[in-house]
């Protein structure tokens, strides 16, 4: 290979990579704790809501047709609101329950009021509910979701929480792939002879290189896998529009269609109808297709066009998705609602999707998804690392490394901290606590910016790194110490009574936090050595003298 295009590659691959480093990052870092979404979400809530175990052990499930009647009475859910409904499982063992209904503010009751002193209300805002539901006994533990953690790392994964953050992740994602075609035109002379080379007793810019060097090797396929499929589900949609302006000449129904999607438009007829049984149906689609149905979308419920639809995910093949159209006034399934299952389209999206978030397979794939991702974050702070240093000794760019130790490698290690932190505060603060799930979110933020401006003036990186990994095993020492000190009988009892998962994830945090605390104390100890060397290094020159 000519050095020519080896230099062009190598210059390519530094600066995309110094660019996109922080919100790549980010990226990886809220993916890797996605794998576990549904096991901390369960994680959070378990010991506040307690589900009635007796009435599990009896096999008391509620009856879904008397709920849904008893909101719509309570809240006034019109006809034209669709109801869905999310059934549990093995990860999710709550039932939760999705709707808009009308709201009339204070103000507005005042200002409606008929002359005669009767009440004229006239709601014009709509609130959104999220009923979390003990799926045995069907008490109603709140109507909102105050832990939203796991949530907001999802989002944090695909949008980074950003206006238009959607395509912006696209876009990172198709420069991560540049980096990776570059990364392997700069290593594909020595990538076999270089495989496994970790020089462990060299210089620390040696043991970076090798560790940047190996995780990129190593994790080739993983990593084209993800920038091919990040890229394909966060920027469709520039697919779909020459598709739509083209092909279908602005019919975007056409399209939807043909690939294999259809979306209800319900419209209320007036006219009532009796519901048919909701756990029935679901009993036999269940059986009938051998699938789990995993959601309930109701479309008029009480209403003469009444349409229900059951999605979930057949109990064989490559995670296949599963959905039925169910149109009540002809007890039927209409083939114009369900489309053909073998489109290319959505079997193949739907195969992406399981890919790229590892759902496809058991906890094992997940366990390995997730030290990959890991992998990667510490790949990208040692390439930033590399950098810095070596501008460094070159004294090249300062106002560029100021921006690079604050942007890249603070905010990278502020997320870690920020993420521990927001932990802490997922197990510590009370329930009942108004906007709870916001203020965690607004302390992780916080977190991040401070230790993002620190990342500024920082001279010396490795201290910054140790001691931000010590404070973060900390917090989730800290974690596991509260929730089995204060919640510690309500977990026992949850465990014993089949939520294994409660135990998992706190021995998984304690791990981590032993890991956190081992690498940061190791960062320090290395400041020490070469301190100790320094010295004996300048004793042995005056002795000689």
């Amino acid at each position: 290979m000519k050095s020519e295009t080896l230099k062009n590659a190598l210059n390519a691959h530094g600066w995309v990579g110094l660019i996109i480093s922080l919100p790549l990052f980010i990226v990886f870092w809220a993916g890797a704790i996605t794998f576990f979404h549904p096991e901390l979400d369960q994680w959070a809530k378990l010991p506040y809501y307690d589900i009635d175990t007796k009435a599990k052990a009896r096999g008391d499930y509620i009856d879904y047709n008397r709920l849904i009647e008893e909101q719509i009475t309570a809240h006034g859910i019109l006809s034209e609101d669709r109801i869905s409904l999310r059934l549990p499982n093995e990860k999710t063992p709550y039932l939760r329950m999705f709707f808009q209904a009308s709201v009339v503010s204070e103000e507005q009751q005042i200002n409606t009021t008929s002359t005669d002193g009767s009440a004229d209300f006239k709601p014009i805002d709509k609130k959104f509910f999220d009923l979390l539901i003990d799926p045995y006994s069907g008490e109603i533990f709140t109507e909102h979701n105050p832990f939203e953690l796991a949530g907001f790392f999802y989002k944090l994964h695909y949008n980074l929480q950003l206006p238009q953050g959607l395509y912006i992740v696209g876009v990172i994602t198709l420069f991560f792939f540049v980096i990776t075609i570059t990364g392997v035109v700069v290593q594909l002379k020595k990538i076999v002879k270089n495989f496994f080379l970790y020089r462990k007793d060299q210089t620390t810019r040696s043991q970076m290189t090798d560790m940047h060097n190996v995780v990129g090797v190593i994790s080739l396929p993983f990593a084209i896998m993800y920038a091919l499929s990040g890229v394909i589900l966060n920027l469709l949609i520039l697919v779909q529009i020459p598709s739509v302006l083209v092909l279908y000449k602005g019919d975007l129904d056409g399209i939807t269609r043909d690939a294999g999607f259809y979306t209800h438009k319900s419209e209320a007829s007036g006219e009532l109808l009796d519901m048919p049984d909701l756990t029935s149906i679901i009993a036999n689609l269940s059986q009938e297709h051998k699938a789990e149905i995993t959601q309930l979308n109701i479309y008029g419920y009480g209403d003469k066009n009444a349409v229900l639809q059951f999605s979930g995910l057949y109990n064989t093949g490559f995670n296949r998705s599963f959905s039925r159209f169910y149109q009540v006034s002809t007890n039927s399934y209409p083939q114009s609602m369900n489309l053909p299952e073998d489109n290319v389209f959505s079997v193949g999206l739907q195969m992406l999707y399981s890919m790229h978030f590892a759902n496809y397979a058991g906890t094992d794939m997940r366990l390995i998804y997730f030290v990959l991702a890991i992998a990667f974050c510490g790949m990208i702070v040692a390439g930033n690392v590399l950098w810095i240093v070596k501008r460094q000794r070159k004294n090249e760019y300062p106002k560029t490394l100021a921006l690079t130790r604050g942007l890249t490698l603070g905010a990278c290690i502020g997320v870690i901290t920020a993420t521990a932190l927001s932990f802490f505060l997922e197990r510590s603060l009370p329930e009942t606590i108004n906007e709870r799930e916001h203020i965690i979110e607004y302390v992780f933020g916080f977190t991040l910016l401070l230790i993002t401006i620190t990342g500024f003036f920082i001279k010396k990186l490795r201290p910054f790194i140790g001691y931000n990994l010590i404070a973060s095993s900390v917090f989730l020492f800290a974690t596991v110490a509260f929730e089995w000190l204060i919640l510690g009988k309500t977990m026992l009892a949850m465990i014993t009574s089949g939520y294994w998962l409660l135990g998992y994830v706190s021995a998984g945090f304690l791990i981590i936090a032993v890991l956190l605390f081992w690498i940061g104390f190791k960062t320090l100890k290395l400041i020490e050595s070469v301190a100790i060397d320094k010295i004996d290094d300048v004793s042995m020159k005056t002795s000689l003298i």
